[in-house]
C-alpha cells in the first residue's frame, strides 16, 4: 500500500521540505562568480568539502541526499558528494561543455551510493523533468510503502528509464530503509528531550551505536 501522494518519500515526519531550491542555487552561483570572477566550472568549488561553498550547497538540500533522503548527520560526511544531475558525458568535452555540466543548476547533493550508482546514466529530456529532485517532481515518481521501503509509484512501474534509475541507485535496498528509520528515531528523540530527558539520553546512546555500526558497514 502506498502512502499519501503529497508526501515526499525523502522526508521523515518532522523533516523540513525543500524550498526554493532553484533560486538558492542561482544565488550561490552568483556568489561564487563574485568571489572568483574568472571561474568557469562551478563544480570545482562546490564539490570540495574543504571549500566554503560545500556547506551552503548542502544546506540548500537540508543536508540530505536529493535522491534517497539520507541525512549527513547520520551518514558519514565522506559518504556525500556533489552529483551532475545530467551526467558530464551528455556534454561536450571542451571547456564550454564542462562549464555547462558544472553549473550549480545541474549539481545535486547526493550520498556516495546514489552518486556512484547513478554514474553515467543518461536521462533523456522528458525524464529530466520527471526525475527532477529540486522541484519535488521525483517525489511523484517514488514513494515509501508501509514498511518504509522506497518503491516506484504504479503510474511509472512500466517506465524503463524510471526502473533503471531506481535499480542503479539501489533505491529499494534495505539500507535506504535503515537511513529513513534512523532519522525518524533522531526526530523522535528531539521531541522527548524536554519531557523525557532520561529516555531521550538512552535512545540517543542506542542511536549513536546504530549509526556507528551503519557507517562502518558502508565506508
Amino acid at each position: 500500500m502506498l502512502t499519501d501522494t503529497n508526501k515526499d518519500y525523502r522526508n521523515t515526519t518532522n523533516c523540513p521540505v525543500l524550498v526554493d531550491v532553484a533560486l538558492k542555487k542561482c544565488a550561490l552561483e552568483r556568489k561564487i562568480q563574485q568571489d572568483h570572477k574568472r571561474t568557469k566550472i562551478m563544480y570545482n568549488f562546490v564539490h570540495d568539502k574543504q571549500d566554503v561553498y560545500f556547506k551552503p550547497f548542502s544546506e540548500i538540500y537540508n543536508c540530505k541526499c536529493a535522491y534517497c533522503g539520507a541525512w549527513i548527520g547520520i551518514s558519514d560526511i565522506r559518504l556525500f558528494e556533489v552529483d551532475h544531475f545530467i551526467c558530464e558525458d551528455a556534454f561536450s568535452k571542451d571547456t564550454a561543455g564542462r562549464s555547462e555540466a558544472g553549473k550549480v543548476s545541474n549539481l545535486v547533493l547526493a550520498c556516495y551510493s546514489c552518486n556512484r550508482g547513478k554514474g553515467k546514466l543518461m536521462i533523456d529530456e522528458d525524464h529530466q523533468g520527471t526525475l527532477n529532485p529540486d522541484d519535488g517532481s521525483i517525489a511523484q515518481v517514488f514513494d515509501r510503502n508501509e514498511d518504509y521501503y522506497i518503491c516506484i509509484r504504479p503510474d511509472y512501474a512500466e517506465d524503463q528509464v524510471v526502473v533503471d534509475f531506481y535499480q542503479k541507485l539501489l533505491l529499494g535496498s534495505e539500507f535506504r530503509r535503515l537511513d529513513y528509520l534512523l532519522l525518524e528515531i533522531k526526530n523522535f528523540i528531539s521531541t522527548q528531550r524536554t519531557s523525557n530527558p532520561t529516555v531521550a539520553e538512552k535512545l540517543e546512546q542506542c542511536l549513536g551505536a546504530l549509526i556507528m555500526k551503519r557507517n562502518k558497514t558502508l565506508i
